[in-house]
């Protein structure tokens, strides 16, 4: 009798240790998960406010737009006759403090890579420009004429892209929008499209 009782008590202390490691792996693993789903859900929302501050930077790029722009070399253009002294002056980068006249929409323009790539020709918005802080947002316009048959402009369209750096390392939205003023020199116009942009 004695020796089945001492039997029963060496076998349940290894049978505890067993439960206790695998309760302890469960309870590892699913902390694991936790943190993986926290990292997964911040790096979400620092993607979804990189995204807002790209969003909030087109009415910025709008505004420069549609107003008296007081820069020497760069200007928004209201006539062809502007905006070939535009490109004359913008030569040979065809982009500067924001304003592109390109000469062609290449396929390179629709990745983010591109503009990754463009920050020193961009028009880089400030603290003063937007509560984001320095040096988390830049934006490029390209000035495209709309052209009749006897070569005065009908129209101008614009092309924004805006580049927005997130908190996250690596975390960037890049947007762009296509807006169209009502006549060349009018203040109103209509956005025609936006999307963001992906490698």
């Amino acid at each position: 009798m004695n020796r089945l009782a001492i039997h029963h008590q060496g076998f349940a202390l290894p049978t505890m240790m067993v439960m206790l490691t695998l309760t302890s792996l469960a309870t590892l693993l699913a902390m694991r998960n936790l943190w993986v789903n926290e990292q997964l859900l911040n790096a979400d929302a620092d993607q979804l406010r990189t995204l807002h501050k790209a969003q909030a930077v087109l009415p910025l790029a709008l505004a420069d737009i549609t107003g008296a722009s007081g820069q020497a070399d760069a200007f928004f253009p209201s006539t062809l006759a502007e905006y070939n002294t535009l490109r004359q002056r913008l030569a040979p980068e065809l982009c500067r403090a924001g304003i592109c006249v390109p000469n062609a929409l290449g396929t390179s323009t629709n990745k983010p890579s591109y503009w990754k790539t463009q920050i020193a020709t961009a028009r880089a918005l400030t603290a003063a420009d937007t509560p984001y802080g320095d040096n988390t947002a830049w934006y490029w316009v390209e000035v495209l004429p709309q052209t009749s048959t006897n070569d005065t402009p009908t129209n101008f369209t614009y092309r924004i892209t805006v580049l927005a750096t997130g908190v996250m390392p690596g975390s960037t939205s890049v947007l762009q929008a296509i807006w169209q003023r009502t006549t060349p020199t009018a203040t109103q116009g209509q956005w025609r499209s936006w999307h963001t942009l992906h490698d």
